[in-house]
């Protein structure tokens, strides 16, 4: 596959500033890679949107290390590889893009909320200028947790914000069901958490296209792909340390490549990680034209 960088009429066309073409950075709670085996609940599930995504577009893989989730939300969001949870970053990608008067909104589920907003943003207590937050409550009438109204909710405020008349130039969504099904120690509920993630997938990578926007899918941290206790039939509901995806959707990016090693057929699992957390950030700067500051020790991805 050709690589869109090296086509001007492609770089010119990804370049094209704000609300017209809006980026989506969406992450897949839970959603680790792993090779195919009886504990791996993702690839045992139905995916089949997911294998055409990873069949159409450029993917890799990312090293998440031994850390906390809210230290790999810090890290995702500040472009450097953090380790303390309690560390504030000087600089992070929110405060980057509200200093470049980009309109951004964070998306998250009441069990993310803090992770996405707080963490991502640095540590920050408040809203950057030019921020939204929306909550997404997972509770229905009985106060009950009900991971298919909040994914649904969740998906739904995605769309809405894509299609309005002056979109976002920058928009982080987190999709946690998978994670929180996996972290229940249900099996039953983790199979269909994927399955119905999957097949929500097509929806938001349809609404992306269709405001010619880009869509950069990852996670930040596994789950769902190590279920099991290595031997046994008990469940292992805790995060993992396994790569987890990083896929770029545009149309300029059909059926091209990045500069970095493509999958055999569809199993992630065979690809060295070209990456780590840390590089998310400087990507989405990347795509939005905009430089990656010193102290970001993260590479863009697409210029590797």
């Amino acid at each position: 596959m050709a690589n869109p960088l090296s086509d001007n009429s492609i770089n010119n066309e990804a370049s094209e500033p704000g609300p017209t073409r809006p980026v989506l950075l969406l992450f897949l709670g839970g959603w680790g890679v792993a090779p195919a085996g009886e504990a791996n609940f993702i690839r045992s599930s139905k995916i089949s949107n997911w294998l055409e995504l990873i069949k159409d577009y450029p993917v890799a893989l990312l090293q998440t290390g031994h850390k906390t989730l809210n230290a790999r939300y810090l890290s995702l969001g500040a472009g450097q590889d953090i380790k303390d949870e309690n560390f504030a970053p000087p600089v992070t990608l929110t405060k980057i893009l509200a200093d470049a008067n980009r309109r951004q909104l964070k998306i998250a589920e009441t069990e993310r909320f803090a992770a996405l907003t707080h963490f991502f943003n640095g540590q920050a207590q408040n809203k950057a200028r030019g921020e939204e937050w929306i909550i997404v409550s997972s509770e229905n009438n009985a106060r009950a947790l009900k991971l298919s109204l909040a994914l649904k909710r969740t998906v739904k405020e995605i769309v809405k914000a894509l299609n309005q008349e002056k979109p976002y130039d920058f928009i982080a969504a987190s999709i946690p069901t998978v994670d929180i099904a996996a972290a229940s120690g249900d099996l039953s509920a983790v199979t269909k958490a994927v399955a119905a993630l999957d097949k929500n997938l097509k929806i938001i990578v349809d609404a992306v296209l269709n405001k010619k926007g880009l869509l950069v899918i990852t996670a930040a941290a596994g789950n769902a792909e190590k279920m099991l206790l290595p031997g046994t039939e008990v469940a292992d509901s805790g995060l993992t340390t396994n790569p987890v995806p990083f896929l770029v959707i545009g149309k300029e990016f059909k059926g091209k490549t990045i500069g970095l090693a493509e999958p055999l057929g569809t199993d992630l699992s065979l690809l060295e990680p070209a990456g780590t957390l840390a590089d998310v950030a400087p990507t989405i700067l990347r795509l939005m034209n905009l430089t990656p500051p010193p102290e970001m020790s993260g590479r863009s991805l697409i210029d590797k």
